[in-house]
């Protein structure tokens, strides 16, 4: 006999000893009476929840900035910044109308989710998805920018102002993984400079455009492999990061000598060291792995391994605007 999910809690009050067979099947001894639970309506049901409690505590919050649509060939513009494609899934904070996240699913068949504050422009949004023959690739989310999860963007997409983009900065390196792209409309990330801008002339007026990429937190203590010999690296290097520059100092402190500086994309990095004792110096390429680096250039290559507890946060500071 089935049992709807609604009576589970009662036929677990109801007997003495229960066991789980089977995924989503649940049989107890006396009496004999397996209940089939649909996982994926639980599942369903649970995001609703979720979704309900952000839309409640949405209502509690005013906008901090008035709507102002970003021209559609900015919108193209900043896709194409961002290099989207079908595999990535984009997040587009103060949604609007929707464009950005509706374009991003017709021209690259990406899946988007739009969260703004606003109820009437989340209606709009959903309209215009519907229009577009893409509801089932978008969703938009009347929610708080500041207290939402977009652990899983690939892509982000923003216009805002420059004290909400400084608010934002300190959740985007906590929340968003090493190699995620960032994309904002009109205004900068505070002191952490772009890795690249466009500006756009359009009916005469011009707009700006602003990319990062998330780097890969490279900061700490490092015990060197492999770097003695042509590529002159001593044993131990402290790595000095803001944001996505870094500075390599020798040995295991702040103080010692800068011997090489570079940047860090994602989990790559560039690094240019200087020529030291029998070392050639030069160019180095690598890759970084959570505690792990593995470089190569003309010097040769190289392995580092970060003594535990000496990284620090990229985006320490809270921001007090």
């Amino acid at each position: 006999m089935k049992y709807p999910v609604s009576l589970l809690l009662c036929g677990f009050l109801a007997v003495a000893s229960v066991r789980a067979e089977t995924l989503g099947v649940v049989e107890v001894d006396e009496p004999a009476v397996k209940l089939n639970l649909d996982t994926s309506s639980i599942a369903g049901d649970l995001r609703l929840a979720q979704v309900t409690a952000e839309e409640e505590a949405a209502e509690k919050v005013q906008p901090d900035i008035h709507y102002v649509p970003t021209p559609q060939e900015l919108v193209n513009a900043m896709l194409q910044m961002a290099a989207v494609t079908k595999d990535d899934l984009l997040y587009d904070l103060g949604s609007g109308d929707g464009r950005l996240v509706i374009t991003a699913a017709q021209k690259y068949g990406a899946r988007g989710i739009g969260i703004d504050i606003d109820p009437q422009r989340i209606a709009e949004a959903k309209e215009n998805a519907a229009e577009a023959k893409v509801e089932d690739k978008v969703e938009f989310r009347r929610a708080d920018l500041f207290t939402s999860d977009f652990s899983d963007a690939n892509v982000i997409t923003l216009y805002l102002l420059d004290t909400l983009n400084r608010k934002l900065r300190p959740q985007l390196f906590q929340q968003v993984q090493p190699g995620t792209r960032i994309v904002s409309h009109a205004f900068r990330m505070g002191d952490w400079d772009p890795d690249a801008e466009r500006t756009l002339k359009i009916k005469g007026s011009e707009y700006n455009a602003y990319y990062w990429v998330i780097p890969a937190n490279m900061s700490g203590r490092w015990k060197v492999s492999g770097g003695e010999g042509g590529a002159g690296i001593p044993e131990t290097v402290t790595v000095e990061q803001t944001f996505q520059k870094i500075t390599v100092r020798s040995g295991a402190g702040e103080d010692g000598e800068v011997i090489g500086d570079g940047t860090v994309n994602g989990k790559s990095f560039t690094l240019t060291m200087k020529k030291e004792g029998k070392g050639k110096g030069g160019v180095f390429k690598g890759k970084i792995d959570d505690n792990s680096i593995e470089a190569s250039g003309k010097g040769g290559a190289w392995k580092a391994e970060r003594e535990a507890g000496t990284e620090k946060p990229l985006d320490p500071a809270t921001d007090s605007d």
